[in-house]
């Protein structure tokens, strides 16, 4: 090989090298965070931007599914690609593992009647979300008035508890495929609700009860009776209702005395993450709509 072939192969590669570490330097860090709370040791993962300042950005938190984990909700849902552009930072808490060593990563959450373990022995997962918030921001300085919380199946439900119990904490909330599963929520009327919800789940069916699919063993509140208990102090007016592309009903309630309550119902949606990677998306999951990119959406319009 001649020395001005050898010169030019190496300028191709130094040129494909920064090319390729300018897109690579875009991407944003995940990295594992430690805490005990309640004298148990959790966990959680932060995802931040590649941005020259992170201080002072909204904190989305995303809490996975029953038998789910931090990792893997991750990888399912894509929200670090809508945090690069969104610019917030994201945070994925672990649940409680099982009993056994095998199911020691199959977490859940006390979000009230559901579910597993963490109902069981009664942990306090409110508590530790508080003090997950608090930690974060002692690391990155976060805006504490925009900090988010959305969940998928039992992380929806433990969504709909932290809205319950620390309203004070959370701007706005966005179950995905999960009821309420706590009997009085009178204290979340001023947070901003976006439900998601397939109309062929399995697991949480709309309309309640033990699904056909569902490994909790619990009888879920159906998505009306849900709806009515969200809407019940907050004086809402009936829905104004409108269709989108691929049949999702949306439902907006404005309300007099709280914040405002939306509804996705997806139809044909099973129980996903809707444009999410998870074992059981479909490529029509997510034809017409991203769950990531409506709770970006939606949760940026609210700050306490």
């Amino acid at each position: 090989m001649s020395m001005s072939l050898r010169i030019m192969l190496l300028f191709v590669l130094l040129f494909d090298t920064m090319i390729y570490g300018v897109v690579a330097a875009e991407k944003g860090q995940s990295q594992v965070h430690k805490l005990v709370v309640g004298g148990i040791d959790r966990s959680y993962i932060v995802y931040r931007p590649m941005l020259s300042d992170t201080k002072d950005l909204p904190l989305m938190i995303v809490l996975h599914g029953g038998m789910g984990n931090a990792e893997y909700m991750e990888k399912m849902t894509g929200m670090n690609e809508v945090a690069d552009t969104g610019k917030f930072i994201v945070a994925y808490p672990n649940g409680i593992g099982g009993r056994f060593r095998f199911m020691k990563n199959r977490r859940t959450w006390n979000a009230g009647r559901c579910c597993g373990q963490a109902v069981k022995k009664n942990v306090d997962d409110v508590l530790f979300i508080e003090k997950l918030i608090e930690d974060i921001n002692s690391k990155f300085s976060i805006d504490t008035r925009r900090v988010y919380v959305t969940g998928m199946s039992n992380g929806a439900m433990m969504a709909y508890r932290l809205a319950c119990e620390i309203p004070d904490k959370i701007a706005a909330i966005i179950p995905v495929s999960g009821t309420l599963a706590v009997d009085k929520c009178d204290g979340a009327k001023d947070v901003p609700v976006l439900h998601i919800h397939g109309d062929r789940d399995k697991n949480v069916p709309i309309a309640g009860g033990k699904g056909e699919k569902s490994v909790a063993g619990v009888a879920h509140r159906s998505l009306p009776d849900t709806i009515k208990l969200i809407i019940g102090p907050r004086q809402c007016l009936a829905p104004e209702q409108r269709t989108l592309n691929g049949g999702i009903r949306v439902s907006s309630y404005r309300c007099s005395n709280g914040a405002p309550v939306k509804l996705f119902i997806i139809k044909g949606g099973e129980h996903v993450w809707p444009g999410g990677h998870g074992r059981n998306n479909k490529p029509s999951d997510g034809r017409y709509i991203s769950a990531s990119e409506q709770v970006w959406e939606f949760a940026k319009q609210f700050s306490k």
